[in-house]
């Protein structure tokens, strides 16, 4: 990431090439694909990648990022349904990204749990901070992945099958009703989102669903402070 700032005179604003550059598209060989069990290909970029962006960009002194408040895990409840792998839970966390010259970016990154391990939770805990840079970053424009498809952060699982959409669908009930939703208000709000009923969102969809309403739960929740 961004190294420690020294004591030189800083940029009251981005400079001129600073910003043309960052209205550049991000060039192709910079994004990376995953291929779900159901076929789709994810295009997102990589948590290692941004920062090396960043550094070009902006330059390694000229900005840094934090982690704003807590990183929070909510536990999902569980159907006990065999021959699923339901989420076992999901890690939230926001990161605010200052830039020497223009407002600082927040957002939230989340990643998901799959099996009750200490290293599972480490590595998604890991992957929400990583998540949460990456979609901060973003707002600063097309050179750092803003245009790019919904696979952005590649911190959910691809789903494998059918019982594991029936399972994400039941997460994305779970989840609405945790913020005070009611299935049918979810089921609009999903309907007006993405074109499609609950019933009718493939694998990829629900895991931005459940990926969008884990953050409105947190945010809800108190834990996005980010200014």
């Amino acid at each position: 990431m961004a190294a420690e700032r020294s004591g030189s005179p800083r940029p009251r604003r981005l400079s001129t090439a600073t910003k043309r550059r960052l209205r550049q598209p991000l060039a192709p060989e910079h994004v990376s694909e995953r291929r779900t069990d159901d076929g789709e290909v994810l295009r997102y970029l990589e948590g290692w990648r941004a920062i090396q962006l960043a550094n070009a960009i902006f330059g390694e002194d000229r900005w840094g990022a934090e982690v704003v408040g807590e990183v929070a895990y909510r536990p999902l409840p569980q159907t006990g349904r065999r021959n699923s792998t339901p989420l076992q839970g999901i890690y939230t966390a926001t990161v605010r990204v200052t830039v020497d010259g223009c407002p600082p970016h927040s957002d939230v990154g989340t990643a998901a749990v799959t099996d009750q391990t200490p290293e599972d939770h480490a590595t998604a805990c890991k992957a929400a901070v990583t998540d949460g840079l990456k979609r901060a970053l973003r707002h600063f424009g097309p050179a750092l992945a803003n245009e790019l498809s919904a696979g952005i952060d590649g911190s959910l699982p691809p789903v494998a099958s059918g019982a594991d959409t029936e399972e994400l669908q039941r997460q994305v009930i779970a989840i609405a009703e945790r913020a005070g939703s009611d299935e049918a208000r979810t089921r609009d709000w999903v309907a007006e989102k993405y074109g499609l009923s609950l019933d009718e969102l493939d694998g990829p969809h629900l895991q931005d669903a459940v990926s969008r309403l884990a953050r409105g739960l947190d945010r809800r929740n108190g834990h996005d402070r980010a200014a």
